[in-house]
């Protein structure tokens, strides 16, 4: 298994999602990394994440302002243009504004039989926990109705087991990212990451274990590259990472989006599964539109010193209120901690890599 072969997945996710279909099978969209798929895959549905493309934005814009984060934007002009035409629904979880009001605008503008909106809390107390599980609930309840049966707890458990197996072969291999001249690239690994939001999670993990085998160690000794954590939201261009590994860097560990906030924590076992899920996804790795973010920071505090981390780029969707609003406390938190941090704001569109290469170029001459 190649990384090659994560790429093509992923290029090719809509051609596979449309083959599933010829073979009868659901498939159901969700936007982040708080739906919970266990529950969706466990009702025989396929999971696939929305996610947009570097394709210039023609027709969101009629539906939303030109100062929503272009992933958004993206992604509904994808929807509108008929790519996810397959999808027989879609799951979204409360977190950010656009993505609260998204599952309006989608099903307003585009047809889909399935709609569900967790109202998932931002807190993380336990009645935050409470409120996530009769959530959790009321969506099990409504994938009964859509697939004619009850979906039972065997099924959701089984689920959990091939879920938690895809994120403990994702931690293997962002420790192997993490080594001297590591034989897997950051970029790579976010190419890695990404296929697994469209390949069932049975396959993937296949995959996974795969790539993970055909590993060959590390040398010992150091490459003379400077050891970088990325942290931010999501974004399509693969190119950011690239252009930081080509300019001297080395990604060997995040706090992304599409990275170790979507697989670290894993869903403990537990005779009530739905209570499970609930402790699992309202207790992960908190995305900023969750608070608090102390647990957070302090993750990527222990990152850093563990992997020795010389520097912080964060890369942040344009627009993107929740990372912004967050982004001066994580600042403060690594100066007062002595790590060096280059903010990078981007809109997914193609022609900004220049001038980010010369600010990552001129950082890293700061860092030698």
């Amino acid at each position: 298994m190649m990384i090659k072969d994560f790429q093509e997945r992923y290029a090719k996710r809509h051609e596979l999602a449309r083959e599933w279909k010829k073979d009868g099978k659901k498939i159901f969209g969700y936007f982040c990394g708080y739906a919970p798929e266990e529950l969706i895959d466990a009702a025989g549905i396929i999971p696939v994440r929305i996610l947009g493309s570097l394709d210039k934005v023609s027709l969101a814009d009629s539906h939303l302002q030109s100062f929503i984060c272009a992933f958004a934007r993206s992604c509904l002009d994808q929807g509108l243009k008929g790519t996810y035409d397959y999808l027989d629904g879609m799951v979204t979880s409360k977190t950010c504004d656009i993505m609260r009001n998204m599952p309006g605008i989608w099903s307003r503008n585009i047809e889909v039989p399935f709609v569900g909106y967790i109202g998932a809390p931002a807190k993380r107390t336990k009645a935050a926990r409470e409120c996530l599980i009769e959530e959790y609930k009321i969506l099990r309840s409504r994938l009964d109705e859509f697939i004619g049966k009850q979906i039972d707890d065997d099924s959701i458990n089984r689920s959990i087991e091939t879920y938690n197996e895809s994120r403990k072969l994702l931690k293997e291999l962002y420790e192997i990212r993490g080594e001297d001249n590591p034989p897997l690239s950051g970029s790579d690994f976010y190419h890695v990451v990404r296929a697994g939001f469209v390949t069932p999670k049975e396959e993937y993990n296949k995959m996974l274990s795969s790539l993970k085998s055909e590993m060959t160690p590390s040398k010992s000794s150091r490459d003379g590259k400077v050891r970088f954590l990325v942290s931010g939201s999501t974004f399509e261009d693969v190119n950011m990472l690239k252009m930081i590994e080509d300019a001297g860097g080395s990604i060997v560990a995040d706090d992304l989006c599409i990275g170790s906030r979507y697989f670290w924590d894993l869903v403990e076992p537990a005779s009530d599964p739905v209570r499970s899920l609930a402790d699992r996804y309202q207790m992960r790795i908190a995305c900023p539109c969750k608070h608090p973010s102390d647990e957070r920071m302090e993750r990527i505090l222990e990152e850093v010193k563990k992997h020795r981390v010389q520097g912080v780029i964060s890369i942040v969707q344009k627009y993107c209120d929740t990372h912004l609003f967050e982004y001066p406390y994580m600042r403060d938190i690594l100066q007062k901690n002595g790590i060096p941090l280059l903010y990078l704001e981007t809109e997914d569109r193609l022609g900004e890599e220049g001038q980010f290469k010369t600010r990552v170029q001129a950082f890293i001459e700061m860092l030698k």
